[in-house]
């Protein structure tokens, strides 16, 4: 972490992108708090109002307040890229693991072939399959992002373990006896890791853009519940009348990924050793 902080004082776009997910963050966890408004109950007297000092973002059409569904947004978007990137990681990397560690044709003919099969079709097909067979909710939306990343965490941790296997730390390990399970918990996920987080992160920004979009086609989270991407679907009815309504949600997409993706360049910089 100090040499985290110690990057960021000569990266500001760095120290910007830490800021924005520190902001996120916050503004997820403490949302009950934040909001000025319940995000799910209607004002028909205030339907499509603009920013003013009672609203300061406006309201929807149905009088919703549109900076307290932001607010509620923000949980709902990290929520599904979080959990949907550990979920991917914690599929692929013990597969990637394993198959790089011990090779052979279950590697080469099974755990690739999958692998390319599915990294064959674009990410957004594939999730938008699943979230259509498991059925629309946040839930879904969350498990279909993470299978639909999984390959490329199982490809990464894979070929990081090819190369790691054949260092003479590893060598010596088997020479002593240590179990095959003990030595790649041990000494080869360690060294891995770097690539792994800086995956993570970089994922986590996609997978953000993909839930917005199984949202905006009404197969991620439901209404009412807030999201920006089923926020930025309804403002698209009301772009001449009420183009707030479109356009925060939308900032908000472009802020967060943003944010996480400034971040993920400065954690790359810090952790991975070729750009030091």
């Amino acid at each position: 972490m100090d040499r985290l902080l110690v990057k960021m004082r000569g990266k500001p776009l760095g120290a910007l992108g830490l800021l924005i997910v520190i902001l996120l963050v916050l503004v997820a966890i403490f949302a009950p708090l934040l909001a000025p408004y319940n995000p799910t109950d209607p004002d028909f007297m205030a339907m499509l109002q603009g920013p003013s000092d009672q609203y300061i973002l406006g309201t929807d059409e149905l009088g919703r307040d549109m900076l307290s569904r932001l607010i509620w947004g923000a949980r709902a978007s990290l929520q599904a890229g979080l959990i949907a990137v550990i979920l991917a990681a914690g599929i692929g990397v013990p597969i990637g693991l394993i198959s790089g560690y011990f090779r052979g044709p279950l590697d080469e003919y099974v755990v690739m072939r999958l692998t390319d099969a599915m990294m064959a079709f674009p990410v957004i097909v594939l999730a938008l399959a699943l979230t259509a067979i498991m059925g629309p909710s946040l839930s879904t939306a969350m498990v279909a992002i993470g299978i639909v990343y999984a390959p490329i965490f199982i490809r990464l941790a894979r070929a990081q373990t090819l190369s790691v296997r054949e260092t003479e730390y590893v060598e010596a390990a088997r020479a002593l006896g240590n179990r095959h399970i003990g030595i790649m918990i041990k000494h080869v996920l360690p060294n891995i890791a770097s690539p792994l987080i800086i995956q993570m992160s970089v994922s986590m920004a996609t997978a953000i853009l993909v839930e917005s979009a199984l949202s905006f086609l009404g197969l991620g989270v439901q209404p009412p519940t807030p999201s920006w991407g089923s926020m930025l679907r309804i403002g698209t009815n009301y772009m001449q009348e009420a183009p707030w309504i479109a356009f925060w949600p939308g900032l908000a997409i472009f802020v967060a990924v943003l944010g996480i993706n400034l971040f993920g360049d400065a954690l790359r910089d810090v952790l991975d050793p070729r750009d030091r």
